[in-house]
């Protein structure tokens, strides 16, 4: 048996005074102790300051079946903290005059379609481009991620027979992965090298990550690599096989991650003003910025600006965070998809960061409205980016959502309201047939449309219209719409991977939830069901044809 690699600490001796040093390792102690066995994978975690490492430290298992440890020198894959490293890439090209963000993505790429003409590099950096996520269109399709071993030329594919997108470029913030493998692309056009050659050559080699590379071959043999595992009833392997990157697939430890953050806090890596161009926030065309920057998410938690970004590939979970003021980086790497390095990272920095109170909301302040003002709202509303549906009621003189959230009135025409819970703002406005539209707005002012619709007709003739077999060419994919013997509807997926039958559950008129999406049907001119709109994550409205009855 293995002895635990919990054991092994590597410290600098000029680093944080003693008594920080001892309040870390017993956080770490604290936080990472549930993974402190032989017969379960775990996690590593490193923590630096000012650029010096103040620890590294590993958890638990690197290989089940062989009784190998997890140490600080444990090779894992970094998910989607990747993408800062191609969008740095993309930065590097930008200042070498070989690109720019403001080229059209299809000057590099001109096989792609022409719907995405008026997308730029900048978009896609920012995900704010409107792209689907390949990914999801795949798994729509039945090959969902890791289920074949695929690369950048499927990649292509996939994303070529792309009719529609989510939303007209520079309009929304959506996460698509499909931004970063076309990125990785045209990093590799404009340079005239794979982006794991130019990483290592431009990036890897100079800031000194050594154990840092790309799984541009996923039967490539990594030295200290540590295997992934899930669990149902017990632990079982997960292995990654596609053969892509940019997106994700960085193969790395917590030291090369601390190494990365560390050239943040110096010139080293791009020269001045590098490190406040990739942590720059994109800004959507009516002027309000994201808190997406180049591979990086930016924000506040507790008073503390913090730079950051987390990933999941396979069984792999990870986290990569820079508290900036107080100049504290934590990385976490898991090989367990029940781990949360995240949290995980935010209660390390805890030692060292002092955070403030937890943010809370502030109290909506009531204004009274007449009652007819609380009545005239009530009614089932649709969330137009997820196409899914809530219903608003009036209770006890109060307008509240279905989980009994009131919704205070916050203006005297009664067309404002505030979440007594959560902060979130819904703003209405009359159509003419005398119901309502309305959009919500967040606390970080992210906007949804949100429309009126009607009740669904659960009539057993109502729901045998909808039975027929239907088509997306997007997501070369056929399925069939049945009624089952009890006069439910299913959906059940003909080709690439057979799956369901899902049972589609009535939400509102034409529209279904089901456990992969939202499907909404649509109708021709004269009300006879055409086909649907297909809505899960990452991907809206996908488009199929009714083909036959």
């Amino acid at each position: 048996m293995a002895r635990l690699s919990s054991s092994l600490l590597v410290l600098v001796s000029v680093t944080a005074p003693l008594a920080a040093q001892t309040s870390l390792e017993g956080r770490v102690d604290s936080v990472f102790r549930q993974y402190t066995s032989t017969e379960t994978p775990g996690c590593v975690v490193g923590a630096a300051q000012r650029g010096r490492v103040l620890l590294e430290r590993a958890f638990g298992m690197a290989d089940l079946e062989r009784s190998v440890a997890l140490t600080p020198s444990s090779i894992l894959e970094a998910g989607s903290v990747s993408k800062q490293f191609t969008a740095a890439a993309v930065l590097l090209l930008a200042r070498d005059g070989k690109l720019s963000l403001d080229d059209p993505v299809r000057r590099w790429v001109p096989e792609l379609p022409e719907i995405m003409q008026p997308i730029t590099l900048r978009h896609m950096v920012h995900h704010m481009s409107g792209l689907r996520d390949w990914g999801s269109i795949a798994g729509i399709g039945g090959w969902p991620r890791n289920s074949r071993a695929l690369d950048h030329r499927v990649v292509l594919q996939i994303i070529g027979r792309m009719r529609e997108l989510n939303f007209p470029p520079g309009t929304e913030y959506e996460y698509s992965n499909s931004n970063y493998n076309l990125l990785a692309i045209v990093a590799e056009r404009a340079s005239g090298e794979s982006l794991p050659a130019f990483t290592k050559r431009r990036i890897f080699d100079p800031l000194g990550m050594t154990s840092t590379s790309w799984r541009d071959d996923a039967m490539r043999v990594v030295r200290n690599r540590a295997l992934s595992y899930d669990k149902d009833s017990e632990w079982h392997g997960e292995r990654a096989v596609e053969n892509i990157y940019g997106n994700c697939c960085l193969l790395t430890t917590v030291g090369d991650l601390l190494k990365w953050n560390a050239a943040f806090d110096s010139t080293r890596l791009g020269g001045a003003g590098f490190r406040a161009e990739q942590e720059r926030r994109g800004v959507l065309k009516n002027g309000q910025a994201i808190d997406y920057a180049a591979g990086l998410f930016v924000g506040t938690w507790r008073g503390q600006h913090w730079v950051g970004h987390s990933g999941a590939t396979s069984g792999y979970r990870a986290n990569l965070v820079r508290y900036t003021d107080a100049g504290v980086s934590v990385a976490v790497l898991c090989n367990r998809g029940d781990a949360d390095p995240e949290g995980m990272s935010d209660s390390v920095a805890g030692a060292l960061v002092p955070f403030g109170a937890r943010d809370t909301a502030n109290s909506p302040v009531r204004v009274s409205v007449p009652a007819a003002a609380l009545a005239d709202k009530a009614g089932l509303y649709r969330n137009l980016r997820d196409m899914r549906a809530q219903r608003l009621r009036v209770r006890d003189g109060k307008l509240e959502n279905e989980n009994g959230i009131e919704l205070v009135p916050i203006d005297r025409a009664g067309t404002t309201f505030q979440a007594a819970r959560g902060g979130m703002k819904i703003v209405f406005a009359r159509r003419p047939d005398g119901h309502y539209n309305a959009r919500t707005a967040s606390r970080t002012a992210d906007t949804v449309a949100v429309d009126w619709v009607a009740d669904a007709d659960t009539g057993r003739a109502a729901l045998a219209a909808y039975a027929g077999q239907y088509e997306s060419p997007e997501a070369e994919t056929t399925v069939r719409v049945a009624l089952d013997s009890t006069g439910s509807l299913a959906m059940t997926r003909l080709s690439g991977t057979p799956g369901g039958p899902w049972p589609m559950k009535p939400i509102y008129r034409d529209g279904f939830e089901m456990v992969p999406g939202v499907p909404v049907f649509t109708r021709d001119s004269g009300g006879k069901i055409d086909g649907f709109r297909f809505t899960t994550g990452r991907v809206r409205n996908l488009r199929f044809n009714r083909s036959a009855p």
